[in-house]
């Protein structure tokens, strides 16, 4: 099972906003006779960066998300060049959730859910309407990725996690 998130518009839309903010403090600390005109001139240009790094996080990147019958797989492209940036072991995986938007939410997962020393992030827009969190081992510790899968992919990890445990309970 394979799913290709769709772009989200924010990232572009702050790229470009950042973008004409860098170019105007540019073009103010240039023309007007300020002090520390070299202060607001790397100020400015370090807006530039960070909206070129928006621009080529969100919008140029895209993430191609692939469960098959034992592994997790995130696929990042960018241009012709494509990248396996997580390869995930089934077995590994510990629990899916939503992630939470509002305070309820959160403090009920502070609550019940479990505490990840490690965070990853690959979803595809800034600030996804709907993202799940997965939870899985690594050397001991529990790490936890963000991404945008559709709600197939979601009850597939669902029922593989549920098998697992399963299997683990009757081990037992």
């Amino acid at each position: 099972m394979e799913h290709i998130p769709p772009k989200g518009k924010k990232g572009k839309r702050l790229s470009v906003v950042f973008l004409v903010i860098a170019c105007a403090g540019l073009i103010v600390s240039a023309v007007l006779d300020v002090g520390y005109r070299l202060f607001y001139q790397l100020i400015a240009i370090g807006v530039y960066i960070f909206s070129f790094e928006l621009l080529n996080r969100y919008y140029l990147t895209s993430f191609c998300y692939a469960v098959d019958e034992e592994n997790f797989i995130i696929t990042k492209r960018m241009g012709k060049k494509t990248q396996t940036v997580c390869n995930l072991s089934l077995s590994t995986l510990i629990a899916i959730e939503k992630t939470p938007k509002t305070k309820e939410e959160k403090e009920f997962c502070r609550k019940h859910g479990i505490k990840a020393s490690m965070r990853y992030n690959y979803c595809q827009s800034l600030q996804p309407k709907i993202s799940y969190r997965i939870f899985f081992e690594f050397n001991g510790k529990i790490a936890e990725i963000a991404f945008e899968p559709n709600e197939a992919m979601v009850l597939c990890i669902q029922n593989k996690i549920r098998a697992k445990k399963e299997a683990e309970e009757d081990i037992l």
